[in-house]
Protein backbone atom coordinates (compact mmCIF):
# COMPACT_ATOMS: atom_id res chain seq x y z
CA UNK A 1 0.00 0.00 0.00
CA UNK A 2 1.14 4.08 -0.94
CA UNK A 3 0.05 6.09 2.44
CA UNK A 4 0.02 9.63 2.09
CA UNK A 5 0.86 10.39 5.59
CA UNK A 6 0.25 13.63 8.09
CA UNK A 7 3.16 14.74 10.00
CA UNK A 8 2.71 17.83 12.68
CA UNK A 9 2.72 21.09 11.80
CA UNK A 10 4.73 21.91 15.02
CA UNK A 11 3.69 20.01 18.19
CA UNK A 12 4.65 16.56 17.86
CA UNK A 13 2.02 15.30 19.89
CA UNK A 14 -0.33 16.14 17.04
CA UNK A 15 0.47 12.32 15.33
CA UNK A 16 -2.01 10.29 14.89
CA UNK A 17 -2.26 6.64 16.25
CA UNK A 18 -2.86 5.69 12.55
CA UNK A 19 0.39 7.47 11.27
CA UNK A 20 2.47 5.95 13.88
CA UNK A 21 1.72 2.65 12.68
CA UNK A 22 2.28 3.24 9.21
CA UNK A 23 4.79 4.64 10.23
CA UNK A 24 6.37 1.64 11.83
CA UNK A 25 5.22 -0.84 9.66
CA UNK A 26 6.63 1.32 6.14
CA UNK A 27 9.79 -0.21 4.38
CA UNK A 28 10.33 3.39 2.16
CA UNK A 29 9.55 6.89 2.61
CA UNK A 30 9.24 9.47 -0.29
CA UNK A 31 10.24 12.80 1.81
CA UNK A 32 10.20 16.33 0.75
CA UNK A 33 13.41 16.50 2.40
CA UNK A 34 15.20 13.18 3.94
CA UNK A 35 16.68 15.07 6.21
CA UNK A 36 13.29 16.73 7.69
CA UNK A 37 11.56 12.83 7.98
CA UNK A 38 14.83 11.14 9.50
CA UNK A 39 14.83 13.47 12.20
CA UNK A 40 10.97 13.37 12.68
CA UNK A 41 11.43 9.79 13.32
CA UNK A 42 14.33 10.45 16.00
CA UNK A 43 12.11 13.06 18.15
CA UNK A 44 8.67 10.15 18.05
CA UNK A 45 11.54 7.56 19.37
CA UNK A 46 12.36 10.06 22.17
CA UNK A 47 8.94 9.92 23.34
CA UNK A 48 8.73 7.14 26.13
CA UNK A 49 4.89 6.73 25.36
CA UNK A 50 5.48 6.29 21.35
CA UNK A 51 8.56 4.16 21.74
CA UNK A 52 6.93 1.61 24.32
CA UNK A 53 4.14 0.79 21.75
CA UNK A 54 5.85 1.60 18.48
CA UNK A 55 9.12 0.27 19.16
CA UNK A 56 10.60 -0.12 15.64
CA UNK A 57 9.69 3.18 15.05
CA UNK A 58 13.45 4.49 14.73
CA UNK A 59 15.58 1.28 14.30
CA UNK A 60 13.87 -0.42 11.91
CA UNK A 61 15.91 -0.78 8.73
CA UNK A 62 14.12 1.34 6.02
CA UNK A 63 14.88 3.32 2.63
CA UNK A 64 14.29 7.34 2.55
CA UNK A 65 14.33 8.66 -0.91
CA UNK A 66 13.69 12.20 -1.78
CA UNK A 67 10.46 13.43 -3.62
CA UNK A 68 9.50 16.71 -4.18
CA UNK A 69 8.56 19.49 -6.49
CA UNK A 70 11.77 19.43 -8.56
CA UNK A 71 12.15 15.94 -8.98
CA UNK A 72 8.69 13.79 -8.96
CA UNK A 73 8.24 13.72 -13.40
CA UNK A 74 11.37 12.22 -13.32
CA UNK A 75 10.92 10.04 -10.53
CA UNK A 76 7.72 8.67 -11.94
CA UNK A 77 8.96 8.11 -15.18
CA UNK A 78 11.96 6.22 -14.59
CA UNK A 79 10.20 4.19 -11.67
CA UNK A 80 9.21 0.40 -12.48
CA UNK A 81 5.33 -0.51 -11.10
CA UNK A 82 6.92 -3.09 -8.80
CA UNK A 83 8.43 -0.37 -7.02
CA UNK A 84 5.16 -0.04 -5.54
CA UNK A 85 4.89 -3.71 -4.56
CA UNK A 86 6.09 -2.45 -0.89
CA UNK A 87 4.56 -0.47 2.18
CA UNK A 88 5.43 3.24 1.44
CA UNK A 89 4.47 6.28 2.93
CA UNK A 90 4.77 9.67 1.38
CA UNK A 91 5.89 12.50 3.76
CA UNK A 92 5.70 16.62 3.46
CA UNK A 93 7.88 18.22 6.06
CA UNK A 94 4.84 19.86 8.14
CA UNK A 95 1.28 19.05 7.59
CA UNK A 96 -0.63 17.01 4.36
CA UNK A 97 1.05 16.07 1.41
CA UNK A 98 -0.56 17.66 -1.95
CA UNK A 99 -1.54 20.43 0.07
CA UNK A 100 0.74 23.13 -1.54
CA UNK A 101 3.55 20.07 -1.06
CA UNK A 102 5.07 17.30 -3.01
CA UNK A 103 2.66 13.94 -3.60
CA UNK A 104 -0.06 15.24 -5.76
CA UNK A 105 1.56 14.15 -9.22
CA UNK A 106 2.03 10.85 -7.25
CA UNK A 107 -1.40 10.54 -6.37
CA UNK A 108 -2.34 10.90 -10.37
CA UNK A 109 0.28 8.90 -11.11
CA UNK A 110 -1.13 5.63 -8.77
CA UNK A 111 -4.81 6.51 -10.11
CA UNK A 112 -3.75 6.07 -13.46
CA UNK A 113 -1.88 2.48 -12.79
CA UNK A 114 -4.30 1.28 -10.28
CA UNK A 115 -1.79 1.34 -7.50
CA UNK A 116 -3.43 0.70 -3.79
CA UNK A 117 -3.15 4.05 -1.96
CA UNK A 118 -4.72 5.47 1.24
CA UNK A 119 -4.55 9.34 2.42
CA UNK A 120 -4.57 9.52 6.23
CA UNK A 121 -5.84 12.51 7.77
CA UNK A 122 -3.92 14.99 10.10
CA UNK A 123 -2.85 18.69 11.06
CA UNK A 124 -2.94 20.83 8.48
CA UNK A 125 -1.90 24.81 8.80
CA UNK A 126 -5.07 25.33 6.51
CA UNK A 127 -7.68 24.54 8.41
CA UNK A 128 -6.35 24.75 12.10
CA UNK A 129 -6.07 28.81 10.75
CA UNK A 130 -9.58 29.10 9.55
CA UNK A 131 -11.07 27.64 12.41
CA UNK A 132 -8.84 30.09 14.56
CA UNK A 133 -9.95 32.74 12.48
CA UNK A 134 -13.67 33.40 13.92
CA UNK A 135 -15.05 33.92 10.68
CA UNK A 136 -18.64 32.74 10.65
CA UNK A 137 -18.92 32.10 6.17
CA UNK A 138 -17.91 28.49 7.08
CA UNK A 139 -16.26 28.42 3.89
CA UNK A 140 -13.14 29.55 2.27
CA UNK A 141 -10.76 29.97 -0.85
CA UNK A 142 -7.46 28.85 -0.57
CA UNK A 143 -5.19 30.38 -2.38
CA UNK A 144 -2.15 28.74 -1.08
CA UNK A 145 1.43 30.11 -2.00
CA UNK A 146 1.38 33.72 -3.44
CA UNK A 147 3.92 35.00 -6.23
CA UNK A 148 7.26 36.17 -5.13
CA UNK A 149 7.40 39.13 -7.31
CA UNK A 150 5.11 41.84 -6.43
CA UNK A 151 3.53 42.66 -9.88
CA UNK A 152 2.03 39.48 -10.18
CA UNK A 153 1.12 38.64 -6.73
CA UNK A 154 -1.01 41.94 -6.84
CA UNK A 155 -2.37 40.64 -10.19
CA UNK A 156 -3.10 37.15 -8.52
CA UNK A 157 -4.36 38.80 -5.64
CA UNK A 158 -6.82 41.31 -7.49
CA UNK A 159 -7.79 38.42 -9.75
CA UNK A 160 -9.62 36.28 -6.69
CA UNK A 161 -11.02 39.30 -4.95
CA UNK A 162 -12.47 40.39 -8.31
CA UNK A 163 -14.05 36.75 -8.78
CA UNK A 164 -15.47 36.32 -5.52
CA UNK A 165 -16.93 39.44 -5.58
CA UNK A 166 -19.00 38.69 -8.76
CA UNK A 167 -20.06 35.18 -7.25
CA UNK A 168 -21.31 37.98 -4.61
CA UNK A 169 -19.08 35.65 -1.95
CA UNK A 170 -18.79 36.96 0.88
CA UNK A 171 -15.95 34.15 1.03
CA UNK A 172 -12.30 34.16 3.79
CA UNK A 173 -9.34 33.74 1.58
CA UNK A 174 -6.26 31.51 3.02
CA UNK A 175 -2.97 32.25 1.94
CA UNK A 176 0.57 30.82 3.34
CA UNK A 177 3.22 33.24 3.04
CA UNK A 178 7.01 33.35 4.65
CA UNK A 179 8.34 35.78 6.95
CA UNK A 180 10.75 37.62 4.52
CA UNK A 181 7.78 38.15 2.46
CA UNK A 182 5.27 38.94 4.83
CA UNK A 183 5.31 42.77 4.93
CA UNK A 184 5.13 43.16 1.19
CA UNK A 185 2.37 40.59 1.06
CA UNK A 186 0.46 42.68 3.65
CA UNK A 187 0.61 46.17 2.01
CA UNK A 188 -0.11 44.64 -0.73
CA UNK A 189 -3.29 43.36 1.01
CA UNK A 190 -3.95 46.93 1.89
CA UNK A 191 -3.81 48.71 -1.48
CA UNK A 192 -6.26 45.87 -2.71
CA UNK A 193 -8.31 45.18 0.19
CA UNK A 194 -8.01 48.27 2.04
CA UNK A 195 -10.92 48.15 5.23
CA UNK A 196 -10.72 44.52 5.22
CA UNK A 197 -10.41 42.61 8.19
CA UNK A 198 -7.67 40.06 8.59
CA UNK A 199 -6.34 37.20 10.54
CA UNK A 200 -3.17 36.36 10.54
CA UNK A 201 -1.45 33.02 12.45
CA UNK A 202 2.54 32.49 13.11
CA UNK A 203 4.12 29.50 13.93
CA UNK A 204 1.07 27.18 14.41
CA UNK A 205 0.92 24.78 17.25
CA UNK A 206 4.32 25.81 17.77
CA UNK A 207 5.75 27.39 21.64
CA UNK A 208 5.44 30.78 19.80
CA UNK A 209 2.02 30.42 18.35
CA UNK A 210 0.24 34.04 17.77
CA UNK A 211 -2.72 35.43 16.24
CA UNK A 212 -3.67 38.71 15.39
CA UNK A 213 -6.90 40.26 13.95
CA UNK A 214 -8.12 43.60 12.60
CA UNK A 215 -8.19 45.72 9.78
CA UNK A 216 -5.04 44.91 7.11
CA UNK A 217 -3.42 48.67 8.50
CA UNK A 218 -3.93 48.01 11.65
CA UNK A 219 -1.97 43.91 11.52
CA UNK A 220 0.58 45.74 9.61
CA UNK A 221 1.10 48.57 12.33
CA UNK A 222 0.98 45.76 14.95
CA UNK A 223 3.98 43.18 13.14
CA UNK A 224 6.59 46.12 12.64
CA UNK A 225 6.92 46.10 16.25
CA UNK A 226 7.24 42.81 16.24
CA UNK A 227 9.22 39.38 15.32
CA UNK A 228 7.62 37.93 12.45
CA UNK A 229 10.11 35.18 12.05
CA UNK A 230 7.85 31.89 11.40
CA UNK A 231 5.42 30.30 9.44
CA UNK A 232 2.22 32.44 8.42
CA UNK A 233 -1.39 31.84 7.31
CA UNK A 234 -3.15 34.78 6.26
CA UNK A 235 -7.01 34.49 6.49
CA UNK A 236 -8.87 37.62 4.85
CA UNK A 237 -12.51 38.26 4.90
CA UNK A 238 -12.83 38.97 1.44
CA UNK A 239 -15.10 42.01 1.97
CA UNK A 240 -15.01 43.13 -1.56
CA UNK A 241 -18.11 45.14 -3.13
CA UNK A 242 -17.71 45.61 -7.54
CA UNK A 243 -19.05 47.90 -9.61
CA UNK A 244 -20.53 46.50 -12.67
CA UNK A 245 -18.17 46.35 -15.80
CA UNK A 246 -17.66 45.11 -19.10
CA UNK A 247 -15.48 42.52 -20.30
CA UNK A 248 -12.24 42.30 -22.51
CA UNK A 249 -14.11 40.99 -25.39
CA UNK A 250 -17.10 44.10 -24.82
CA UNK A 251 -14.82 46.66 -24.92
CA UNK A 252 -12.76 45.35 -27.92
CA UNK A 253 -16.40 45.71 -29.66
CA UNK A 254 -16.71 48.88 -29.11
CA UNK A 255 -16.44 51.66 -31.70
CA UNK A 256 -13.00 52.66 -30.73
CA UNK A 257 -10.21 54.02 -32.18
CA UNK A 258 -7.27 51.11 -32.57
CA UNK A 259 -4.81 52.91 -30.39
CA UNK A 260 -7.29 53.25 -27.54
CA UNK A 261 -8.30 49.23 -28.03
CA UNK A 262 -4.77 48.67 -27.73
CA UNK A 263 -4.31 50.86 -24.38
CA UNK A 264 -7.32 49.19 -23.06
CA UNK A 265 -5.95 45.77 -23.89
CA UNK A 266 -2.73 45.32 -22.58
CA UNK A 267 -4.34 47.18 -19.14
CA UNK A 268 -6.10 43.90 -19.11
CA UNK A 269 -3.90 41.73 -20.24
CA UNK A 270 -0.51 42.88 -19.14
CA UNK A 271 0.82 42.41 -22.98
CA UNK A 272 2.44 45.39 -24.70
CA UNK A 273 0.32 48.39 -25.86
CA UNK A 274 2.99 49.00 -28.94
CA UNK A 275 2.52 45.18 -30.15
CA UNK A 276 -0.96 45.48 -29.95
CA UNK A 277 -1.89 48.91 -31.56
CA UNK A 278 0.12 47.88 -34.75
CA UNK A 279 -2.16 44.13 -34.64
CA UNK A 280 -5.12 46.30 -34.62
CA UNK A 281 -4.52 48.39 -37.41
CA UNK A 282 -3.78 45.33 -39.74
CA UNK A 283 -6.92 43.53 -38.76
CA UNK A 284 -8.63 46.44 -39.80
CA UNK A 285 -6.43 47.07 -43.27
CA UNK A 286 -7.56 43.16 -43.80
CA UNK A 287 -11.44 43.49 -43.22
Amino acid sequence: MLYFLPTPIGNLADITLRALEVLERCEVFLCEDTRVSKRLLHLLAQNPVISHSFPNIATKKREFIAFHSHNDQEFLNRIELSFFDKEIAVMSDAGMPNLSDPGMSLAAHALKHNIPYDVLPGANALTTAFCASGFLEGRFFYAGFLPHKSKERRLKIAKILNALAYLEEKTPVVFYESPHRLLETLKDLNDLAKGMHLFAAKELTKLHQQYYLGEVSQIIERLRQNNIQGEWVLVLLNEKKIEPCMGLSALLELDLPPKIKAKIEAAMTQKNAKELYFQRLLEEKNQ
